[in-house]
């Protein structure tokens, strides 16, 4: 939805890619904006077995089955395991099995409108190869938004740290210049609790950046 309004638009987005799916939780939240294909890519298989029974009435977060006079179907068009770091268009969004993808235009084809990795940058250190594949397969103008756990420079001068819990946390900073250095505009950023741990709130951070488009309505401080 915070996509949506940044594109100012009612919008539904043409197509989109659930990065680190796992079991489809974020994909139910996609789902209603996302007029296209939706294709889901985790490492773990069994992971996507269980995103795989869901349908847009049951499953990924819908505990009973909701009765109504629409027609059921798949939440996603297409799951594939595959590593987020070397997977390509032809093994996602144009695979064969992917429902709807034919319908694309020759342009919508070219790349997602939308790509979404939420809770998965943790797993990873240095974020130019995972996020540099991300902007191989994006179209122009697409919307990319993900969540990482934050850190200040003093804490992680690299830019990234690996913490106690196995994790990984990442600096405002870090994450900007690697975005920044792979064509990537600033749309919003928000400081965020994405869960708690131990009792205590876990820092976090979501970022909302455009493809090829020019940083505009949030601060980029360091």
């Amino acid at each position: 939805a915070t996509a949506a309004k940044a594109r100012g638009d009612d919008t539904t987005f043409v197509s989109a890619l659930d990065a680190g799916a796992g079991t489809g939780l974020a994909g139910r939240f996609l789902r209603p904006i996302v007029s296209g294909p939706m294709v889901g890519v985790d490492i773990s298989q069994k992971m996507l077995d269980k995103a795989a029974k869901c349908t847009l009435k049951k499953g990924c977060g819908i505990d009973d089955e909701v009765n109504d006079d629409e027609k059921d179907a798949r939440l996603y068009d297409g799951l594939v395991a595959l590593d987020l770091e070397a997977m390509t268009l032809e093994e996602t969004l144009l695979a064969s099995g992917v429902t709807r993808s034919e319908n694309l235009s020759k342009e919508d084809k070219q790349g997602f409108d939308l790509v979404v990795a939420a809770d998965v940058l943790v797993y990873f250190g240095r974020l130019e190869s995972v996020l540099g594949n991300f902007a191989k397969l994006s179209k122009s103008g697409s919307s990319l938004m993900f969540t990482c756990e934050r850190s200040s420079e003093e804490e992680a001068p690299l830019g990234y740290r690996l913490l106690t819990s196995g994790r990984f946390s990442h600096t405002k900073g870090y994450v900007l210049n690697v975005a920044k250095d792979l064509g990537y505009g600033l749309v919003s950023y928000e400081e965020i609790v994405p869960r708690m741990e131990k009792g205590k709130e876990v820092k976090g951070h979501i970022f909302h950046f455009i493809l090829g488009g020019e940083s505009s309505g949030a601060k980029e401080e360091l």
